[in-house]
């Protein structure tokens, strides 16, 4: 399945062109804003995403971007908006 965009609700992760492979979430573009969680969610408009951050890819003080990185998914959830969400 592929994903264009997915994102952290807080801004601090961005993931573009996105393949979930398994239990695993393949990245063309890793994103991270001064992130120093090594867990946390992404989600677009249908799906959400907990993923394990590598310790490799954090930094609590810079910007790291990252090119096809490998994350793994902790769970995964198909988000189905609300008949009064799609008027």
């Amino acid at each position: 399945m592929k994903i264009d965009y997915l994102s952290s609700e807080d801004g601090l992760v961005h993931a573009i062109n996105n393949e979930k492979e398994g239990s695993s979430l393949s990245v063309g573009i890793l994103c991270l804003i001064a992130c120093g969680e090594s867990i946390t969610r992404i989600t677009s408009d249908n799906h959400s995403f907990l993923v394990e951050l590598p310790s490799e890819f954090l930094s609590g003080h810079e910007r790291v971007k990252v090119f096809n990185a490998l994350l793994n998914i902790l769970d995964h959830e198909q988000i189905q908006l609300s008949s009064s969400n799609q008027n």
